[in-house]
């Protein structure tokens, strides 16, 4: 497992007499790391390395059930080995992306007291199969769970498993806990609490699905302060507020993670996948991760981004929240985000497959693994860059536009080039000449106020020929962590006005402008003096 910094959430953040923010991971010697107590629910399941082979049985009606109400329960027996849970609770999971029917390679929950009172599996209630069509690698849940968790911040430990399913092999599955009483335990002294989930809201100022396990009435004093709390306009008062009902620390974490693993279906990035529980014991609200099946897709994912999550844009606008979330995410990747460990332990994950997998299965899995790798390491690489970037002033307007500067090349292609040139019309301009399979692009960052812009600038382009897959062809110009959604040039054009709108949730955010070409062949020109950012209602004009 990856080495557990004990508590690190609780950083110790000290203000120097200059000014200057200290940060140091807490010693981690009051826990073995790694360790996990063995009286804990679920240890031998997730700490052994070993892939459980489970069976589970359904009656015809029980089938026919899940093809009409695929989310309502029907009883089943599981088996695993000898052991043998009759009147288990089975419903299908996933999202829209992952579900699967019945009758393909359903995700699943299975509920082992909901029918049978007091059953439970290796000390646990409730278990999710995660079908893995979105991550064949079945490395990410595990990875970003042991990231979080090494993090400081509570989340469902994970393991792999093989199902068969009334005598049809469905093959791998992702095993993680649920989040029960026996999840709770693990991290908290008392369990009785309110826990949250998205269901017809997707923020806390909207109705959460109420996920509670042993809170005997329904509360949601806390969620309310806590919403309350984040849309205080005095910058200084929320920060109070905050701190008196939300676990900063451990949000703090919690962000971090979030941003440095990509997880774009998150909390901070999409106010998706995540829970949110009153701890009794603080009296404070904490955010737990979910559905982290795809990370680390987007290397250059800014680490200061645009956020969605209430509770992260209202950390972020304050200048207290702002310093806690940099102290903490510079001491999590200097500490926890490691490429040599971690590239080693997604070796280390496929390996534990190896046995349960065919030659080809095993082949395709490693195919898979190396390309997480991949994307860690270039994830590793670009966050070092943009940490090691001196800070930027804050973008100034004159006659209602900023020129963009410090133009820089980006992923320069194979057999291809880069260049600042004078163009047609005897225009300045940033130049790129496609190779055989060309991502490449020119990049310039700039420190933006809260409100909404427009970034745009002139392009022209000859002989464009576009890649044989992607949804974005061409040459175009976005925002840095954002997909391109405006026209796109491609085979032969003229200088053309291109253009990316986007919105700043933050107080000030860094900003990543991107002019690029994806194309097999052909070149793109972009005019310098044309590449501007045009407010189109900023926070001085709300």
């Amino acid at each position: 497992m990856i080495p557990r910094l004990h508590n690190l959430a609780r950083v110790c953040v000290l203000f120097l007499g200059s000014g200057a923010l200290c940060v140091e991971p807490p010693s981690s010697g009051s826990v073995a790391e790694g360790a996990q107590p063995a009286s804990l629910p679920g240890t031998s399941l997730f700490t052994t390395g070993m892939i459980p082979r489970l069976r589970i049985e359904l009656e015809l009606s029980a089938m026919e059930s899940l093809r009409q109400h695929p989310r309502e329960f029907v009883a089943g027996k599981v088996s695993e080995g000898l052991a043998v849970y009759p009147q288990v609770g089975v419903h299908l999971k996933g999202s829209v992306g992952s579900f699967r029917s019945v009758d393909d390679k359903p995700g699943l929950t299975l509920d082992f007291c909901r029918f049978n009172e007091g059953q439970k599996f290796h000390g646990l209630r409730r278990i999710h199969l995660n079908n893995s069509v979105e991550d064949p690698s079945f490395a990410n849940e595990k990875l970003g769970s042991e990231l979080f968790q090494a993090a400081g911040v509570p989340s469902p430990r994970v393991t792999r498993a093989t199902l068969v399913l009334n005598g049809r092999n469905l093959g791998l599955y992702v095993l993680k806990e649920g989040f029960t009483e026996d999840f709770l335990a693990c991290h908290f002294k008392r369990v009785g609490a309110e826990l949250y989930e998205p269901g017809e809201g997707h923020d806390i100022d909207q109705h959460l699905k109420r996920n509670s396990v042993l809170a005997p009435e329904e509360n949601r004093e806390a969620l309310k302060t806590l919403a309350a709390a984040a849309v205080e306009p005095d910058p200084a008062r929320r920060w109070q507020r905050l701190e008196a009902v939300l676990d900063t620390d451990r949000f703090s974490a919690f962000m971090a993670m979030e941003i440095m693993l990509g997880h774009r279906d998150g909390y901070c990035l999409a106010r998706n996948n995540f829970r949110v529980y009153h701890d009794l014991d603080t009296g404070k609200m904490v955010f737990f991760p979910h559905g982290m099946d795809q990370l680390l897709g987007t290397a250059d994912l800014p680490w200061q981004p645009s956020l969605a999550g209430l509770v992260a844009q209202a950390v972020m606008a304050t200048p207290e929240g702002r310093q806690r979330y940099a102290a903490v995410f510079s001491c999590l990747f200097t500490n926890v985000f490691k490429a040599a460990a971690l590239t080693s332990r997604v070796d280390q994950l496929a390996m534990e497959l190896r046995p349960v997998l065919s030659g080809s299965e095993w082949d395709g899995l490693r195919k898979e693994a190396a390309l997480v790798k991949e994307r860690i390491v270039r994830r590793q690489l670009c966050l070092k860059s943009q940490l090691a970037r001196p800070l930027l002033k804050l973008l100034v307007f004159q006659a209602g536009a900023a020129l963009l500067d410090g133009w820089l090349p980006a992923e320069a292609p194979a057999n291809g080039k880069m260049d600042q040139v004078i163009g047609l019309g005897n225009l300045p301009a940033l130049h790129i000449v496609a190779g055989a399979e060309s991502l490449a692009s020119w990049r310039a960052r700039a420190l933006v106020r809260r409100g909404r812009y427009r970034f745009e600038g002139r392009a022209r382009v000859a002989g464009v020929q576009p890649l044989p897959s992607g949804l974005y062809q061409g040459a175009g110009l976005r925002v840095g962590g954002n997909a391109r959604r405006m026209d796109s040039l491609i085979g032969d054009s003229s200088w053309r006005v291109l253009a990316a709108e986007f919105e700043v949730a933050q107080a000030t955010e860094e900003v990543e402008f991107v002019c690029e070409l994806r194309a097999r062949a052909g070149e793109a020109w972009f005019e310098l003096n044309s590449l501007k950012l045009v407010p189109l209602m900023t926070y001085e004009n709300k």
